[in-house]
């Protein structure tokens, strides 16, 4: 009998264990800052969030009132003056055709291209103004922010290929600068696509917790994080159904994740910028997965504890945005 004693003393914790380990993932803690944003979300989000699901499939037949009405909510006027003087010459702004060009008061050290989001049907130039900002005053960079063609209006694959044609204008007009593709969340797809049907034309990509496969789920962050309302699972099969159909989503150039190993082998030196509690998170960590598989050792993926979809044009999430920020400078410095 005595020997049973010391298993049977620790059958409470061997339960606990078994308990802990069947439960699975559990959803990272939000930040401060992401905690609160949520919480002003509490009154409308839910509404919001299906008034724009509702836009996009209502957009899908035909009817755009609802969508160009978020569109136009979205936009800052086309007016430097502001802009330029609140930054008192560190760093300014002008346009240039369907650019947002944000210079530094220097001479660049480099180029950047950067492609917003926005789903692939909302947003402009200007709604990542301050990380654009950022990088063109403290990274030295020149930075070429796009307005693209957007759906339904103009269907896949013509924002991915208007997008890489912009690349390899810029890689001509500025051969002696390092040349980076950025952007953020569909405009991270889009930086990915441009890249692959550019080869050669980059020499970095910044991805900002991007959409590479915008008709799939990846788990477990997709079941973690699909009720977060900086993107809802119904918001992003939403965009990702706007964007594309069942075939097309097979396509690389719509979902770089599809990518064959060639293809991800020319890619040029990849930055993912993630949030952590974000629905889509998983599918960067998928894709630098597989890129450590090929042996590229110049990749990183850096996780923004606490960070939601989004964090780069949301005003308040200003610690997300501060450490997302010194990532990207130090990667774009230690370039050559």
């Amino acid at each position: 009998m005595k020997r049973l004693l010391f298993p049977l003393a620790f059958l409470p914790l061997l339960a606990l264990a078994l308990l802990v380990g069947c439960a699975g993932p559990q959803r990272a803690p939000f930040s401060p800052e992401s905690a609160a944003l949520l919480e002003s979300f509490a009154g409308y989000g839910p509404a919001a969030d299906a008034a724009h699901v509702a836009a996009l499939e209502a957009a899908a037949r035909g009817d755009l009132a609802a969508l160009n009405h978020w569109r136009e909510g979205m936009l800052r006027p086309a007016d430097e003056t502001a802009f330029n003087a609140a930054h008192g010459g560190a760093v300014s702004l002008r346009f240039e055709g369907p650019w947002a060009v944000y210079a530094p008061a220097g001479e660049p050290k480099a180029t950047v291209l950067y492609l917003h989001g926005g789903g692939w049907a909302v947003g402009d130039a200007r709604l990542c103004e301050d990380f654009c900002a950022g990088l063109a005053e403290r990274a030295q960079a020149e930075v070429w922010s796009l307005n693209y063609p957007l759906v339904p209006e103009h269907p896949f694959p013509a924002a991915a290929t208007y997008a890489a044609e912009r690349l390899k204008a810029l890689r001509g007009r500025f051969p002696g600068r390092p040349l980076h593709v950025a952007g953020d969340s569909s405009g991270g797809n889009l930086a990915a696509a441009a890249a692959l049907l550019a080869p050669g034309a980059a020499d970095g990509l910044i991805l900002a917790y991007p959409a590479l496969a915008p008709l799939d789920k990846v788990s477990p962050e997709s079941d973690l994080y699909g009720d977060v309302l900086a993107l809802t699972d119904a918001l992003m099969s939403a965009f990702g159904r706007l964007y594309v159909d069942a075939a097309q989503a097979a396509d690389p150039v719509a979902s770089p994740l599809a990518a064959d190993d060639g293809a991800l082998r020319a890619l040029p030196p990849v930055l993912t910028l993630a949030a952590e509690c974000d629905v889509l998170a998983g599918q960067s960590r998928v894709f630098h997965e597989r890129l450590a598989a090929l042996g590229r050792t110049a990749d990183a993926r850096h996780v923004v504890p606490g960070s939601l979809h989004g964090f780069l044009s949301f005003p308040t999430l200003t610690a997300a945005q501060a450490e997302a920020l010194d990532v990207a400078v130090g990667w774009i410095r230690a370039r050559p």
